[in-house]
């Protein structure tokens, strides 16, 4: 390659959009005709070369982006990004949440993005919490599939954090984050950084220490998150002048266009009687509203119809986090020396350690899945209900009739109780060490290697408060009597169980005792442990020349062990305690993998052609889970012109099967599902859909649904294959020479995934029973003896195909005038494609502008990122603007008439601004949503009725900083 053509090349690659940063445009220069020019290695390929602009796009967000706006997990700024979808967790996700923070690189799920620091793996999978916001430099995505170069998990692409292994001298930053809107909430954060340049080598070490308060709904002052409600007919009110449906005309109005219907767990406690009661026999039954005593005359029949405003639900929105609280440090020590010119030895130490905790409404104890007292069965006629298989007495777990506490003298077969007496929280401790040594060296002037051990040790453990032990509810729901001296005693006069405190769960709202909770309460523990070793050597450096330049190539090996284990608390194993239970996961695998690249120069300096170079790479993996998988990748770039480059690559991708997914024990978990068999919907079945029901022990009629959500088993297959897929890439990037400082890219991508592993959803499932007639899937489904289900089993498997596409479009400008420098940036992905066939033979399902509600995740079909900087002498000013398009979702209660909500579009406006003093002292402040943009109401969201991950929750915000390098 010329001189010339390779200073051009250089420039063009400085300027070119798929290196741009994600706000801010990067520097631009020109290597000198005849400077020697460094090779470097990016993101997508492990081969150095002289050209940074490769036939990967590439997106780079540098520490100035992160700075200006106090972000102190760089995962938040992440998923921000275009490029960036669904709704992965973080930590204003509460329910579900784990204090981790993680990036969802096209919408395909966090499992599928991999993180990697300075090019290798960590413990964590990808949890942004561990990474100290102080050691990062800059971060690089490559939105693009990379399983050829480094193996699993790199399905969407691959987030590579690059440190700051060059600082040097002394840098502390203090920094406080709040909005202006609620009521807490404050994150204060501090860091220091310390880096030495010496002969031969550099030191850097540093520690960060962040605080950040928790904001409860009723913390904030958007009414939806005051209360739980639902959209109601969105025509039931005559709108002479709507021009639509009447919510989407006439917005979030209570009374009107929506209705509070909170938990059927109520304070006041609902009570169920065997089929035979004379006087309880339909429904259930709840205490009346502020009427002391339990006198059966003090209840009533329980009114659970979600479009009464009057109705009996309990609203348990107020109590929950909204923003989840947590502690975090995090220390780090990286090492470079050169032991010779020709050889170099590097580590790096990263510890990190955090507390965190979720907060969600007090315990929902129902003993139709909860612990309770056995009680037998009786049918309508007052004759044992017995087992249609086996002909025993069937049981439910519920209250004795000779409790103390009991006012209708007689057993009660299931009983509710909203536990407001006492908080249902979910800790971590979590304690994190990364470590890496390696050696990298010179063969030749022409060829390099380099060598390394990577291992990561993480313990977690999870604290479940709030939550009741099994034994000791049966017995404090038993029999018990009052004795002599007037107290409460559980058991029989005869028979007392010393120590044990009768459960009044009768009394309404403060007549659980703490006395009471002292008995049956436990602290539920569970403690997992994750391992991950991996060791990697390669070597890279030209193979021959060629007439259009030096043909590159890199080849390696790498050996990686991936340990984990998760002991839940031994009450959950034994199904003794309340809350979601089940057992464990213990497993280990190792894979053996060998890769090679080649970079091969086609032509230079020709017409047509100033630069055509074809970039192949191939990967085998042999996992000890599941056997051998070969990955190919082929890219191509061509430069027809100076200043415009074309580029494409097509790949293979797959993703093995996560220890979790294989090995994890059966587990509970809760999904809102219809029973195709209940009341409502068993008329809607085929007769042999109705003839499967009758089979299973479902009456005439259909069975009785009290609850929304039905109880699901899930957990892990050893048999799973992992996902397989492909990738496609093609685009153009354009930096003309009479526009000095312009960049336009254009990038059209796909992926498509094969065998994804999953569980089947219980909805799923039981329209493939009752619908499909599919007889595996009705095996997977159990039932009480009232008809009822008991556990839905939806063990994980390789279901159907996944599939998203889109058009990447980013522009980029610069420039110097006599009033100071300006810089531009405008990034939009439109989503073209996604789309989920969720098992075979299932319909496709379009995600693209909607709130999936299965997967509780917004695909937004436009996503725009502007940012506008100035710069003059120490003086910075930066606007940015987020903008999302508007997406539709289903309705909790009218989805069966095909209305869904319409969301509209959100668009973001922050600023910031810093001045730097000669004394090396840094103020900033940023501003950011200026104008004060409320959140989004989502009437089926999961969490606070909205979108946390994607979208604003706490309108005008401030961050201010204050950084002093010596």
């Amino acid at each position: 390659m010329n001189k010339n053509l390779l200073a051009k090349s250089v420039r063009f690659a400085l300027i070119s959009g798929a290196t741009a940063a994600a706000f801010t445009a990067p520097t631009v220069f020109a290597a000198d005709e005849g400077a020697k020019v460094e090779r470097i290695e990016v993101t997508g390929s492990r081969i150095k070369q002289t050209d940074i602009e490769g036939a990967n796009p590439v997106t780079v967000i540098d520490r100035d982006d992160m700075i200006k706006m106090g972000i102190t997990d760089v995962g938040s700024l992440i998923q921000r990004l275009p490029a960036m979808s669904g709704s992965p967790i973080g930590t204003t996700t509460n329910n579900g949440g784990n204090g981790s923070v993680q990036v969802n690189l096209r919408g395909l799920g966090s499992v599928r993005t991999l993180v990697l620091v300075n090019g290798r793996r960590t413990v964590d999978g990808g949890d942004f919490q561990t990474i100290p916001s102080s050691m990062i430099k800059r971060v690089e995505i490559l939105k693009d599939g990379a399983s050829a170069v480094y193996g699993a998990d790199a399905v969407s692409g691959v987030v590579n954090i690059i440190t700051r292994n060059d600082f040097e001298g002394v840098e502390v930053t203090a920094q406080t984050k709040d909005s202006f809107e609620t009521d807490s909430g404050k994150e204060n954060t501090v860091s220091f950084v310390a880096g030495k340049n010496f002969d031969g080598g550099n030191v850097v070490a540093g520690f960060d220490y962040s605080d950040q308060e928790k904001i409860l709904q009723s913390d904030t002052p958007w009414f939806f998150m005051q209360n739980t409600y639902y959209i109601t007919d969105a025509d039931a009110v005559d709108c002479a002048f709507c021009e639509g449906n009447y919510y989407d005309d006439m917005g979030f109005q209570v009374g009107k266009t929506v209705s509070g219907f909170g938990s059927s767990r109520v304070p006041n406690g609902n009570f169920y009687f065997n089929k035979d009661s004379a006087t309880r026999s339909k429904g259930s039954y709840t205490k009346l509203d502020g009427v002391a005593g339990t006198d059966p005359s003090h209840f009533k029949q329980y009114n659970g119809s979600w479009s009464d405003p009057a109705n009996d639900s309990y609203n348990y929105a107020p109590v929950n986090f909204l923003q989840t609280p947590y502690k975090k440090w995090n220390a780090f020590i990286e090492t470079q020396y050169e032991i010779n010119d020709s050889l170099e030895y590097f580590n790096e130490l990263r510890v990190n350690y955090r507390e965190s905790s979720q907060k969600l409404a007090p315990m929902p104890f129902d003993t139709n899945n909860d612990p309770g007292y056995s009680v037998a069965l009786r049918n309508a006629d007052g004759t044992p209900a017995l087992n249609k298989e086996t002909g025993l007495q069937t049981y439910a777990n519920g209250v004795s009739k000779d409790n103390v506490y009991n006012p209708f003298g007689e057993d009660l077969t299931r009983v509710s109780r909203r536990v407001v007496e006492d908080n249902r929280t979910f800790e971590q401790d979590v304690l994190q060490f990364q470590f890496v040594n390696g050696l990298k060296g010179e063969i030749n002037d022409n060829w390099t290697w380099d060598a390394s051990y990577n291992m990561g040790y993480r313990t977690r453990t999870d604290t479940d408060k709030g939550q009741w032990f099994g034994p000791n509810v049966a017995n404090a729901l038993g029999a018990s009597f009052k004795d002599s001296q007037g107290n409460m005693v559980c058991g029989t006069p005869d028979k007392p169980i010393a120590g044990c405190v009768p459960l009044n769960l009768f009394g309404g709202p403060g007549t659980i005792t703490q006395d009471m909770l002292d008995y049956i309460g436990a602290d539920l523990v569970d403690t997992s442990r994750s391992r991950q070793d991996v060791f990697t050597a390669a070597v890279a450096g030209d193979l021959f020349e060629l007439d259009a330049g030096t043909v590159g190539a890199a080849i390696g090996y790498e050996y990686r062990r991936e340990e984990f284990v998760n002991t839940p608390d031994s009450a959950k194993q034994k199904d003794e305690a309340t809350g979601n239970t089940g057992a464990g996961v213990s497993g280990a695998y190792q894979v053996n993998s060998l890769f090679t690249e080649i970079n091969m120069p086609l032509l230079s300096g020709v017409t047509g052609a100033e630069l055509l170079e074809l970039k192949m790479g191939a990967r085998y993996d042999n996992f000890s889970s599941f056997g051998g998988n070969t990955t190919f990748q082929s890219g191509i770039k061509w430069m027809p012109i100076d200043g415009l480059l074309v580029r494409g690559t097509y790949g293979e991708v797959f993703r093995a099967p996560s220890i979790n997914e294989l090995y994890a024990g059966i587990a509970d978990s809760f999904p809102t599902t219809q029973d195709p068999c209940n009341t409502g919907k068993i008329g809607g079945l085929s007769a042999a859909g109705q003839a499967i029901c009758a089979a299973q022990g479902v009456p005439t009629g259909g069975a009785i649904q009290a609850d929304s959500q039905l109880r699901a088993r899930v957990g892990g297959e050893q048999d799973l294959k992992p996902e397989t897929g492909d990738t496609v890439t093609l685009g153009v990037s354009y930096s003309p020479e009479f526009v000095d400082g312009l960049n336009v890219t254009v990038d059209y991508w796909k992926i498509q995934l094969e065998d994804v592993i999953d569980s089947l959803s219980a909805a799923n499932a039981l329209d493939l029973c009752y619908t499909a007639l599919n007889a595996t899937e009705c095996n997977n489904i159990t039932r009480k003896s009232n008809g009822s289900i008991e556990a839905v089993y939806t063990i994980n498997r390789n279901l159907a195909e996944r599939t998203a596409a889109g058009i990447d479009t980013e522009v980029s400008y610069k420039m110097s005038t006599e009033i100071g420098d300006f810089s531009a940036f405008l990034g939009w992905t439109h989503l073209l494609e996604r789309e989920d066939i969720d098992y075979l033979g299932a319909e496709p399902r379009d995600m693209v502008g909607t709130y999936d509600f299965s997967l509780q995740e917004t695909f937004a079909e436009d996503k725009i990122n502007f940012s506008l900087d100035y710069y003059w002498n120490d003086l910075s000013v930066s606007y940015s603007a987020e903008y999302i398009g508007d997406t539709t979702a289903a309705t909790t209660f009218w989805e069966a008439q095909g209305y869904k909500q319409k969301i509209d579009a959100q668009l973001y406006h922050d600023l910031a601004f810093a001045y730097s003093f000669d004394t090396g002292t840094r103020v900033s402040l940023g501003l950011t949503n200026i104008t004060n943009e409320e959140p989004v109401y989502i009437d089926n969201g999961a969490n606070a009725s909205t979108d946390p991950t994607t979208y604003r929750l706490f309108g005008s915000s401030y961050v201010l900083r204050l950084t002093q390098k010596f």
